[in-house]
């Protein structure tokens, strides 16, 4: 891709956040979410699923790993710009001296109790929201008590990625035919609260660097254009996304924003910095072929066309397009590793990225760009 070879500047973005001194950049990362997240959780605790075989992870592993795509997700190029090991999950047992991810494919924010009383059918729900990946890293400090010990300065130093997670809320009201006023009105504040109370709870435990992402551009996700898909003026954007649900990410994206700055002003001592996944993502539909795509709305795995996926017919016998790298979609629902690495380059490179550099970690990044693989 077009950005393959601008490899100095990719540690620097993500040691912005590091508060100590004299060393380089974060010693560990500790990462929650969902599928967008998740590096090996869900088909650790369930076996013989659909993606723990190929095609999934076909395109850097050429083996499944449990992450919802044909290869790496943004977690996975957060890690090696950082020049650490990839985030291991922590339901695969392990060393987790580098950190851990938490993270859990299907996971929502609220759990499973809120949503129903918020009037959804909860039946198969995974019972691994916010909360529950907290409890985990709970234990993992029980277990491993030199991560927490003597001082905290350990997690003090590390990174925590929290999300993007509530994604699965909101999908899930999109699939039972919410309204999307009430998914305003009654799903985003809830996701919002719980985002933020995650966070307090891990500043307590000694977290001070935190990257927390938004959504996606859900208006350009071919499962969701299968679904609302309309004729007539005004309904798509000039890139062929779906307006109102483009209009949802950003609204939800306001309000974490908001809560977010409010974090920052209660608790000075912690770094506290959004992630524009949405602005991110939206450069790569305006402008595809910067980055190698073209085809934005196909699903490459398991059909073609706006329907080709949500999961379903990804897998060994069904059809996998030729060269994934060309594809935003990887079965209708989850991002290509290409869309991933687009993402984390405008992260990284800008123009979304975090503006204060730390001076130790861009010396870092330009002793140490040559041997990292982004």
């Amino acid at each position: 891709m077009a950005f393959n070879a601008n490899l100095l500047l990719v540690t620097a973005f993500l040691c912005l956040l590091s508060v100590h001194h004299g060393s380089a950049c974060f010693p560990a990362i500790f990462s929650f979410g969902d599928s967008l997240q998740d590096t090996g959780n869900f088909i650790n605790t369930f076996a013989n699923t659909t993606i723990s075989k190929l095609p999934w992870g076909i395109t850097y592993f050429h083996k499944a790993t449990g992450r919802y795509s044909d290869g790496r997700l943004i977690i996975d190029f957060i890690a090696q710009a950082l020049g650490l090991p990839l985030v291991p999950p922590y339901r695969g047992g392990g060393n987790f001296s580098r950190g851990a991810n938490f993270a859990f494919g299907g996971a929502t924010a609220q759990d499973p109790n809120t949503l129903a009383g918020l009037g959804l059918n909860v039946t198969g729900f995974m019972k691994t929201p916010l909360f529950v990946q907290i409890d985990w890293f709970k234990d993992l400090l029980k277990s491993v008590p030199s991560l927490a010990a003597p001082d905290r300065t350990f997690l003090g130093n590390s990174l925590f990625v929290v999300g993007e997670i509530g994604g699965n809320d909101f999908n899930a009201a999109l699939s039972q035919n919410k309204p999307i006023e009430n998914i305003k009105d009654a799903f985003v504040p809830g996701v919002v609260r719980t985002i933020s109370s995650g966070i307090t709870t891990l500043i307590a435990l000694g977290a001070k660097n935190f990257i927390v992402p938004g959504n996606l551009p859900i208006g350009c996700v071919p499962a969701w254009l299968s679904k609302y898909k309309r004729s007539g003026p005004g309904y798509y954007d000039a890139n062929g996304c779906i307006i109102w649900l483009n209009d949802f990410s950003q609204y939800y994206a306001s309000k974490l924003q908001d809560e977010l700055n409010k974090l920052k002003r209660d608790h000075r001592e912690a770094n506290i910095y959004y992630a524009d996944y949405y602005g991110a993502g939206m450069r790569l539909f305006s402008n595809p072929k910067q980055f190698g795509i073209t085809e934005r709305f196909v699903a490459c795995c398991g059909g073609n066309g706006h329907g080709g996926g949500n999961g379903h017919g990804c897998d060994e016998t069904g059809p996998v397009c030729s060269n994934p790298l060309a594809y935003a979609s990887w079965e209708g629902f989850h991002p290509t590793e290409a869309f991933y690495h687009a993402v984390s380059d405008g992260l990284i490179r800008g123009p979304f990225a975090i503006p204060l550099l730390n001076q130790t970690c861009l010396n870092h990044a330009r002793n140490t760009a040559g041997t990292l693989h982004y």
